[in-house]
């Protein structure tokens, strides 16, 4: 038993669910066709006498031949319908129907039916597809809703699929004065074929639509006097040249991935002239205000870094004046007056020439070449003059030593 089937003669799908009055019952003349595998159906269950409700069935009370695609789309039509109901129930909103612009049972886009609200004076078609089919079927829808729906808003509700959130990180952005994480994801294919041709994409989960906006991240540059490295109270693990700006309101083709703002279903409808996602477009607003802000902080935070670090170092001599003619410094070393030599006795000034015989003469500078020796220092250290003293006065030769030699010499004679 089918909730659905394909009217050959309005060019859209019947759901038994919302009412079949008016429709002609059994095969009709082959006008109502299977979604799943195009065959003829017939309608039960219409007459007001009837004890079933109504439905189609294949010819023979038989099954469809390809049950798991039927299934599909019964599923798929089930969540367009329950959403019909919230769009119809929003303020504003003063009509809501299903279509299927560009479907055919012989060659299917592989999309459910989408809802046609009337907004005001705008028109909005909205898709709610359980998966994008491939991007040739969503240019195929895109250029049919044109056709039929000329000036309409094409918005496109994707489910938020867990293979691809949580691919990336979320990222933390600071508005109102605290810190609000938004998620990040990366955008397909189709879901850049539907922002190339002017759609909108968004998320919808339960109560709250994700609205994107472009992320792109960059490098500041170093420029002359700034310093960007090992910042005070910076994350080890971050580099404060690392930045991101941001594309709005629609993601620019070039973003690296998408950030999504997340805002309640009902405030797309606060104007009740258009459907327009108002407060994502504030956030982004916010966002951009904050950037521009940062931008100004890091430059000159990196300015600042510069001055604080090159401020406390000595100016350096200019390397182009040459040693011997660089002017004097307070670290040069004063003058030592040179000693007066003062007289020595003659016996003294021999035992000066020669050293003593138990004194081993210096070895020679070659003797040992391997030996490290200090350098010198490259300050002579301030010697003060020694105090002026009186000449010393040599003194007389001991006259004893000669008497005792002379008498040593009598007593050998003598003996």
């Amino acid at each position: 038993m089918g909730a659905s089937a394909w009217d050959t003669e309005t060019k859209r799908p019947i759901h038994v669910d919302q009412g079949v009055e008016g429709l002609p019952i059994g095969l009709a003349g082959g006008r109502y066709l299977c979604r799943a595998c195009t065959d003829p159906l017939i309608l039960k269950g219409a007459r007001p006498e009837a004890k079933v409700t109504p439905h189609f069935a294949h010819q023979g009370g038989g099954p469809c031949r390809l049950p798991d695609r039927e299934a599909q789309i019964d599923a798929d039509d089930e969540v367009v319908i329950q959403l019909s109901h919230q769009i119809r129930a929003l303020p504003g909103v003063t009509g809501c129907t299903l279509a299927s612009p560009g479907d055919d049972p012989h060659q299917p886009i592989g999309l459910p039916p989408v809802v046609v609200a009337q907004c005001g004076e705008t028109t909005v078609v909205i898709e709610r597809p359980g998966t994008l089919p491939s991007p040739q079927a969503v240019r195929r829808r895109i250029l049919a809703v044109r056709d039929q729906h000329a000036g309409a808003a094409h918005v496109w509700f994707l489910r938020r699929d867990p293979t691809r959130f949580g691919q990336l990180s979320s990222h933390t952005v600071r508005l109102g004065g605290r810190d609000v994480e938004h998620q990040r994801v990366a955008p397909t294919e189709q879901q850049l074929a539907i922002l190339e041709a002017g759609g909108h994409v968004y998320w919808l989960d339960g109560k709250l639509v994700l609205v994107p906006y472009g992320y792109h991240s960059f490098r500041h540059p170093a420029r002359p006097e700034q310093d960007w490295t090992a910042w005070p109270k910076w994350p080890r693990r971050k580099d404060p040249r690392d930045d991101w700006r941001i594309s709005k309101p629609r993601p620019a083709p070039s973003a690296d991935c998408w950030g999504l703002v997340p805002i309640a279903l009902s405030s797309l409808t606060r104007n009740r002239a258009a459907f327009h996602p108002a407060d994502a477009h504030k956030i982004m607003d916010e966002l951009y205000a904050a950037q521009e802000g940062r931008y100004r902080w890091r430059d000159r935070r990196a300015r600042e870094v510069y001055a604080e670090r090159h401020a406390s170092r000595p100016p350096q001599p200019d390397a182009s004046i040459p040693a011997a003619e660089a002017p004097a410094t307070e670290t040069e070393p004063a003058h030592v007056p040179e000693l007066p030599q003062l007289p020595q006795p003659a016996d003294q000034q021999a035992a000066d020439a020669s050293p003593p015989a138990d004194v081993l003469p210096a070895p020679a500078p070659s003797a040992n070449p391997s030996q490290p020796y200090p350098p010198p220092p490259a300050v002579l250290p301030t010697i003060p003059p020694p105090p002026q003293q009186l000449p010393s006065v040599p003194r007389a030769p001991r006259q004893r030593r000669w008497t005792d030699a002379l008498r040593m010499l009598r007593r050998r004679r003598e003996r």
